[in-house]
């Protein structure tokens, strides 16, 4: 057994009892299930939708294909638990036959690809859901489906189609492990160090199988393994799981949306012009669809051909990341004669870790009154005329989150005071992976962190372009000078022989400056991914 699965099987064996008495047998939710999920978000939000942002113009029904389209791109799926499968094409015409038995629509065959439509039932109504329909129950299950640049050679599609182009998208068919420098992905982060086969050019075909229960999870894992093997179509090369973490509320074990370093997550949303979900305010312009489906009126990109492989599409980078929680939680610590650790926490990210972001509330994670859930991602760093926290007062210009998204801050690649930033944003859809960090037992041995996607319709333009020019690089804030050594204090590739987080203080005070940190996070697997439409993967089944 490798440490990957110890660290799975620990997790298991800690929450496995509760796990079962929420999620049940046979795939099914209990009632205990429904309601801690329902507490927690993991069945989607209540039915107190907040009204559009004010930027978004009034609700119009999307032009999207919503049936054509994989499901995790325009959808939060809000499962507890996910399974990851890396397969590399051995018989390539039954590796084809068998991706067409995946958008068959004959469930009894085989599991179905997810789409992007019928999610009213079971989350909260999107702008497209017909609300009129007959209700369905949630299901189960939800599968998604990624194919590499080296996976589509080994599908044969380039032989059988000589006119296939993809042109615009030039890093996906250099792949992760060639770009990977671009992005900080270097040494104990780079390619070499690998697990699983990634970036080796047998990394083919990824497989996400989210679940809502143990018992759904086995269910459709194992058919899925007989699938694969079927004519020795696939080979199963790596696999990893990944689950949210609970956490005991009101005397009852309750998934969160927490990641490892003790944050909560989820909080900020890519807004999706016209698409299926309801979105809460956030004073941004919504993001064009084109930016994440694939699209003819795209402005930066031309839809692959031939256009039954393209249309519909989109790209996302897969990534599995290690945190290092007790190197962040020591930092946090050995710095606490300048500043007091939990402070430091919420400067190094922009938000507390209960979510409170510093934009709203800069001195406390409880300001007076509270902040409505639906308001938590409803702040502006820099206004059109140049008002706001221009300067990082409240929340730092080098924190994590505003680097990943700058919002009004004018900054590489934005130029104005209240741009929206919107064409470099990424949807990230991910779960843990490992057990919850135990602060009595911070040496474990125990691996943990992060698993999902990047999804994006151009890799070059906004999952490399926010890593290489946001996260990674000092000079990404215009007119805000920082550090020339400085980088995203929680996700930058660091040298603590030159790192550096610089916090501004008011009225003239000197800034606290912090030094000689480690990266906290390690990539251990990376993917640069097609997102084929359902038309394209049945196109693909049948040449």
């Amino acid at each position: 057994m490798n440490q990957d699965e110890k660290a799975h099987e620990a997790q298991v064996k800690e929450s496995g009892g509760l796990l079962h008495h929420l999620f049940g047998r046979g795939g099914h939710e209990t009632p205990a299930y429904r309601r801690v999920a329902e507490e927690t978000g993991f069945l989607g939000h209540r039915h107190e939708t907040p009204e559009p942002c004010a930027h978004s113009g009034p609700p119009t029904k999307s032009t999207l294909n919503l049936g054509d389209i994989q499901g995790f791109i325009l959808r939060g799926y809000r499962m507890p638990m996910v399974r990851h499968f890396l397969l590399t094409v051995s018989v390539p015409a039954e590796a084809r036959k068998l991706l067409g038995r995946l958008v068959s629509g004959d469930e009894s065959d085989a599991p179905q690809i997810t789409t992007a439509e019928d999610w009213h039932v079971g989350f909260e109504p999107g702008l497209g859901d017909n609300l009129a329909d007959v209700p369905r129950h949630k299901p189960d299950y939800c599968l998604n489906l990624g194919i590499t640049w080296p996976g589509l050679i080994a599908l044969e599609v380039k032989d059988r189609v000589p006119t296939i182009s993809f042109k615009s998208f030039g890093a996906f068919i250099a792949g992760a492990a060639e770009r990977a420098k671009l992005v900080g992905d270097a040494g104990v982060s780079g390619p070499q160090n690998w697990v699983g086969g990634f970036g080796k050019g047998s990394d083919h075909v990824l497989v996400t199988l989210h679940a809502i229960s143990p018992e759904a999870m086995t269910m459709y894992s194992d058919r899925l393994s007989a699938l694969f093997a079927e004519g020795g179509a696939f080979q199963e090369i790596w696999r990893q799981d990944g689950m949210a973490l609970m956490e005991m509320k009101d005397g009852k074990c309750v998934p969160t949306f927490k990641v490892h370093f003790g944050y909560t997550d989820g909080i900020s949303m890519t807004t999706v012009r016209g698409g299926p979900e309801r979105y809460p305010p956030d004073h941004q312009q919504p993001c064009e669809p084109w930016l994440f489906v694939l699209q003819e009126e795209a402005e930066n990109y031309f839809v692959p051909e031939p256009r039954e492989l393209g249309l519909n599409g989109s790209f996302a980078v897969f990534k599995k990341i290690e945190t290092d929680v007790v190197g962040f939680e020591n930092f946090l610590q050995s710095n606490k004669d300048k500043i007091d650790p939990e402070l430091l926490a919420a400067k190094m990210c922009g938000r507390w870790r209960n979510g409170v972001p510093l934009a709203l509330s800069p001195e406390t994670d409880s300001p007076p009154g509270g902040i409505p859930p639906e308001q938590l991602n409803n702040f502006e760093y820099v206004n059109a005329d140049g008002s706001g926290d221009p300067k990082g007062l409240r929340c730092p210009v080098g924190a994590h989150m505003r680097r990943i998204n700058p919002r009004g801050q004018p900054v590489t690649g934005q130029g104005q005071p209240g741009g929206s930033n919107t064409t470099h944003r990424l949807i990230r859809r991910g779960l843990p992976y490992g057990p919850a960090y135990d602060p009595t037992q911070p040496h474990d041995g125990l691996e943990r962190g992060l698993l999902g996607y990047f999804i994006n319709s151009s890799i070059e333009n906004q999952y490399e372009f926010v890593l290489s020019q946001w996260v990674n690089d000092s000079a990404f804030a215009g007119s805000v000078r920082l550090n020339p050594k400085a980088k995203d204090p929680m996700i930058g590739t660091q040298d603590p022989a030159e790192s550096i987080f610089v916090i501004p203080q008011a009225n003239g005070a000197p800034p606290i400056k912090v030094t000689g940190f480690s990266s906290f996070i390690t990539t251990k697997a990376a993917a640069y991914c097609f997102l084929p439409s359902i038309t394209a993967v049945k196109f693909i089944s049948k040449l």
